[in-house]
């Protein structure tokens, strides 16, 4: 007996060993990838930290440009050329001459919101004016506007003379607002009027907000510090979100450590003791060099707490695969263990002489009759093989023939020297005949019945429910036999028929494809059923549905540029070149075309469809949005007929209406329709502001200054950003070469192509397509 208990021990310790083997190793296959998933997190972390930072240094290059634009305009404006020569200009009859000097000055909503306000001080006659005020030195120090960090007018003034002579941005400072009795952060700009070393004649100040600033720098984090540097090392901009502040002196060292090269900088530095990843970014546009310092700590706090709920989930993962094992291998060695008993028992009985084969023929008696339940349960199985069966060489094809043998073995069906054909039955409900449950229960009764059917009058034929109330069923008949195919198939489906309730074959129509005799063409057989179900009227028919293959050829449709020609008619307002393409595709598609209904509905719903995108992008009033919207919802269940004139006279209306807001001169209108040009033709490498000032017929400068302030960009710079995006998703979702990407995006060439690309996104495209396949 205790032999025998260590023998069942036994049974049971491999049974253990094999399932908690079989299911550890995926555990541990996963654990690998989890790891790797785990870099991935760490290095997507730093890497979206870098794309900030660089994002926000664009932007702010972008504010830099515009500061210098403005102190450019201010400098050359010939009114303030004028006005830096006159003294006493707060006496009469000087003073008209700061209305006209006022006057002459630009609005900053014209220029860019984040810039706080500008001023003019001039020497010669101590006046501080912009197109707002005018103060003399002393009145604007002591009532309007002082650093905080002066405590008189002498010191004042000895630094407005000091730093006026300076050309560039002067460190983050507090001032007095006096008039709001408040204190502000500022960032100062300054630039010489017209310098001369021993009389300077004024000075142009430019300040910023620094929340203005913190909004286009990358949102800050626990414990991170920000800074930007000029082009001499100088710190102009430090924002920390350290409690006790920042060490400015320990910040300097480690960034004076770092040269300005044009590259992008990441290293680990050491600051307050803690360890940080130090990023950093000289722009080479602006010269100025952003940084960023982040504690490690919070980078990879997300990594961090992935690895926590991994480990708890692997440790549950663990004890369930020992509880699942254990319990496994006692079912299974159990009955095994009954096995042996009961075959040691027999052997007891065998006479010597007694045939080993007959030991053996009796021992897999014995395990076939205790293993019925694994027999039961295999057949079971059997109708879920068939349907998989089914549907692999309907919609997948043959790509292995060994397992295709294999499995038409295991079920009985011949495919050696073979000729088959597809069967569709589909149930037909006229539209709007019943309700939606009437309608379901009437095709679940149909598929129930035709199988059944199916099943008594063609035993072990291959089907298969293709859902929406379609069944296929593969023919198979000998090839000897191959003209009796269309026979037998017609005498099936009458047996169908006579046997089916009336109300249900009354409704049934049935497809036939193409006689096949290469059992891998049966999909085939099954796509050509699929096209008659398509393409045939509706009609219940006695008879099958052949598919004839002289009959059916591909069918004429609309290419994808329909969409880019009507946008295109219509946001430029060709009336004539719209009306003559919508005439073409009417005559084409309607009128000489013998084109399916169903594709009929499809080409309406896509002119539709394209309508309601050009609403979309057209600034219309609210009014005339509904008018729009309400017609187009009433010309969804219309005839097709109606429905093509109402679309028509939607698209003549609207094209219409670009013309009258161009004649009214409607800026918002020409916007639009630039954006759409843009859209649809930033592959053309000669797209640029002349073009498009030709295309619209109006000047440039007029087009520049009328897009900028409709969308706060350049035009230059929004049509880069479209050629990006587009190369971006060319990357992610092609497997094209550089090159080709830069030609379909509107480079010239592939070297113009990365530089751009780069500039914008801050590395390669092969970088980015790299990244990109790693997510």
């Amino acid at each position: 007996m205790q032999k025998e208990a260590k023998k069942n021990n036994c049974i049971f310790k491999h049974y253990f060993i094999m399932f908690f083997g079989v299911i550890l190793i995926p555990m541990l296959i996963c654990c690998v990838f989890y790891a790797y998933m785990f870099w991935v997190i760490g290095s997507d972390d730093i890497a979206t930290r870098k794309k900030d930072l660089i994002h926000s240094a664009t932007r702010f290059d972008t504010v830099v440009s515009e500061v210098n634009y403005l102190g450019d305009c201010l400098v050359c404006n010939e009114a303030v050329n004028r006005f830096q020569n006159l003294t006493d200009a707060m006496l009469y009859p000087n003073t008209y001459k700061i209305n006209e000097l006022q006057a002459a000055l630009p609005d900053l909503y014209l220029v860019n919101q984040s810039i706080y306000d500008y001023y003019i001080f001039f020497n010669n006659s101590e006046v501080v004016i912009n197109n707002k005020i005018a103060y003399s030195y002393k009145q604007f120090y002591n009532l309007y506007l002082g650093p905080k960090s002066i405590g008189s007018f002498e010191e004042w003034r000895a630094q407005l003379s000091e730093n006026g002579t300076l050309y560039g941005f002067l460190p983050i400072e507090e001032y007095d607002i006096r008039t709001a009795g408040r204190t502000e952060k500022l960032l100062s700009y300054s630039r010489p009027l017209s310098f001369v070393p021993q009389n300077p004649k004024g000075y142009v100040y430019i300040y910023l907000k620094e929340d203005a600033i913190a909004s286009i720098m990358p949102l800050l984090e626990s414990s991170s510090v920000q800074t930007i540097q000029d082009m001499s090392g100088k710190i102009i901009y430090c924002r920390d979100e350290i409690e006790d502040g920042v060490n400015e002196a320990e910040l300097g060292d480690i960034l004076s450590q770092e040269s300005f090269a044009k590259e992008l900088i990441q290293k680990t530095v050491r600051l307050r003791g803690d360890r940080y990843t130090f990023i950093s970014f000289v722009s080479e546009e602006s010269g100025l060099r952003y940084s960023y310092f982040i504690p490690q700590i919070v980078i990879y706090q997300r990594l961090f707490f992935c690895i926590a709920i991994f480990m708890i989930f692997a440790l549950i993962g663990i004890f369930a695969d020992f509880a699942l094992s254990y319990h496994i291998s006692m079912k299974n060695a159990t009955p095994i263990n009954d096995i042996l008993a009961k075959m040691s028992i027999d052997d007891t009985s065998f006479d010597k002489h007694h045939d080993i084969f007959t030991s053996l023929k009796d021992s897999v008696d014995e395990l076939i009759d205790n293993n019925t339940d694994l027999s039961n349960a295999i057949s079971l199985q059997k109708p879920y093989l068939k349907t998989a069966f089914v549907n692999r060489i309907l919609l997948s094809g043959v790509r292995n023939d060994k397992d295709i043998y294999r499995m038409a073995d295991y079920l009985g069906w011949p495919i050696d020297n073979r000729v088959y054909c597809v069967l569709l039955f589909r149930f037909h409900m006229e539209p709007g005949g019943a309700g939606l449950d009437v309608s379901q229960r009437l095709i679940s009764t149909f598929l129930a019945s035709i199988s059944e059917l199916i099943e008594r009058s063609a035993p072990g034929s291959l089907y298969t429910d293709l859902g929406e109330g379609q069944l296929a069923l593969i023919m198979n008949e000998d090839a000897d036999r191959s003209d009796d195919l269309i026979c037998r198939s017609g005498e099936l489906v009458q047996k169908i028929r006579q046997e089916m309730a009336p109300v249900l074959a009354d409704k049934m129509i049935v497809y036939g494809g193409s006689i096949e005799h290469d059992f891998g063409r049966i999909s085939d057989s099954y796509r050509n059923a699929s096209y008659l179900c398509l393409s045939e009227q509706d009609k219940a028919q006695e008879h099958i549905l052949w598919y004839d293959e002289k009959s059916y050829h591909t069918i004429g449709y609309p290419t994808d540029e329909m969409q880019v020609k009507l946008t295109h008619f219509v946001t430029s307002g060709d009336e004539k070149g719209l009306h003559d393409y919508l005439e073409g595709i009417i005559r084409k598609y309607y009128v000489e075309t013998d084109l399916p209904v169903y594709l009929q509905h499809i080409l309406i719903y896509d002119l539709q469809t394209i309508l309601f995108r050009l609403l979309g992008i057209i600034k219309l009033e609210d009014e005339e949005y509904a008018g729009y919207y309400s017609q187009l919802e009433q010309n969804y269940d219309q005839p097709v007929l109606n429905q093509i004139a109402i679309t028509l006279n939607l698209y003549t209306d609207l094209c219409h209406h670009i013309n009258d807001q161009k004649t009214m001169a409607n800026t918002d209108m020409i916007a639009g329709g630039v954006v759409s040009f843009i859209d649809t033709h930033y592959s053309n490498p000669d797209l640029s502001l002349t073009m498009l000032a030709d295309e619209f017929g109006i000047s440039q400068p007029y087009l520049s200054l009328l897009f900028k302030k409709e969308h706060g960009i350049n035009i230059s710079a929004y049509i880069e950003n479209i050629r990006i995006e587009k190369a971006k998703d060319f990357l992610k979702t092609t497997e094209l070469n550089v090159g080709k990407i830069g030609e379909m995006s509107g480079y010239s060439s592939t070297n113009s192509f990365c530089r751009a690309f780069k500039r914008v996104i801050g590395m390669s495209p092969s970088e980015y397509r790299q990244v990109e396949l790693k997510v």
